[in-house]
């Protein structure tokens, strides 16, 4: 079952102040389909701008950005970010993996530049049929699905729904999981207006907002200061936005109850795909705990663990060409 802290809910808090713009895209985005320009409320890296793209989703009339790179027949990868993450999370890695895959990474429903769909509520039976009908859009009969934290979990419910769909399972820190712990916080969270109450605590608040950061990296200050910067102007942009805030907690709360009556019973199907899976951890991290992965690896025939030194839970961004070089290996 997916391990989840609290401690994550804090970290979005809402700033009532303009932030800096050392990372940006001064080129319009078009909604497919339509004429007029939109202006992403997030900024896009520069090394990520030239994959943007918005189109909308005839079945569910969800519209989604996404980056979309490579060459299109290629073999196909879709990239889920996590809970309160963004598509720009696989910033560091996006450009490589387009030499070698079709890269297709949205922002999930309410979050980042996608906005959430009138009446449509987050759940992950939702979650689920908006990246297959991505896939099926973008014509990816079968792709490598890799997921970051809650994302893993997203990838896992595809390969169970649609196993066609899924060639290759790559699980970053997260997933369905063994020693799933609800502790005080995050039952907490659960309250309707408790968790908002302690997500606006920071606000005003940058660094205090930038440190909360700290406990998804194994060194947040040995980033290079490229990367510290883009982060901090993201958990601002993040803040900012009441829409995201409610996505927090609207696809937290709904996660938590569906993985309390489902999970187990979801968890021990997860382990009997037979779809080569791979579970990627940084060694250092806090969020979900390195013993949580082996203890999983252990019950899951055939996958296999590949453990990054020095990274916490987002390796991906923290040691890209080691998280590179583990992914491009076969079994």
């Amino acid at each position: 079952m997916l391990l989840v802290r609290f401690r994550a809910i804090i970290s979005r808090p809402r700033l009532p102040f303009q932030v800096r713009q050392t990372v940006r895209s001064d080129r319009p985005h078009l909604i497919e389909g339509a004429e007029a320009p939109i202006v992403p409320p997030m900024r896009i890296p520069p090394a990520l701008d030239p994959y943007a793209r918005t189109l909308t989703l005839p079945g569910s009339g969800q519209r989604l950005f996404c980056y979309d790179a490579g060459v299109r027949n290629a073999p196909g990868m879709v990239l889920v970010h996590g809970l309160g993450d963004e598509a720009d999370t696989w910033r560091r890695v996006l450009p490589s993996l387009s030499e070698r895959y079709r890269v297709v990474a949205p922002d999930l429903p309410g979050f980042g530049r996608s906005p959430r769909a009138p009446r449509a509520h987050l759940t992950p039976r939702y979650l689920v049929g908006v990246l297959k009908e991505l896939m099926q859009l973008l014509g990816m009969t079968r792709a490598v699905l890799v997921g970051s934290s809650l994302g893993a979990a997203l990838c896992q419910l595809i390969a169970l729904a649609d196993p066609h769909l899924v060639s290759r399972l790559i699980l970053v820190d997260g997933g369905l999981l063994e020693r799933t712990r609800l502790d005080a916080g995050m039952l907490l969270g659960l309250v309707p207006g408790v968790g908002e109450s302690r997500y606006r605590r920071l606000a005003g608040d940058l660094e205090a907002a930038y440190a909360s950061l700290r406990p998804y990296y194994a060194n947040l200050d040995a980033l290079p200061a490229a990367e510290r910067d883009f982060l901090r102007d993201r958990v601002g942009e993040r803040v900012a936005s009441p829409r995201q805030m409610r996505a927090y907690f609207s696809l937290f709360r709904g996660f938590v109850r569906w993985i309390l009556f489902k999970g187990r019973f979801l968890t021990r199907r997860a382990r009997k795909l037979d779809i080569p899976t791979l579970y990627v951890w940084g060694a250092e991290d806090h969020i979900a705990p390195v013993e949580t992965a082996r203890a999983t690896q252990a019950k899951h025939p055939g996958a296999r663990l590949a453990i990054i030194p020095g990274a916490g839970h987002l390796p991906h961004q923290e040691t890209p060409p080691e998280f590179l070089r583990i992914i491009d290996q076969r079994p």
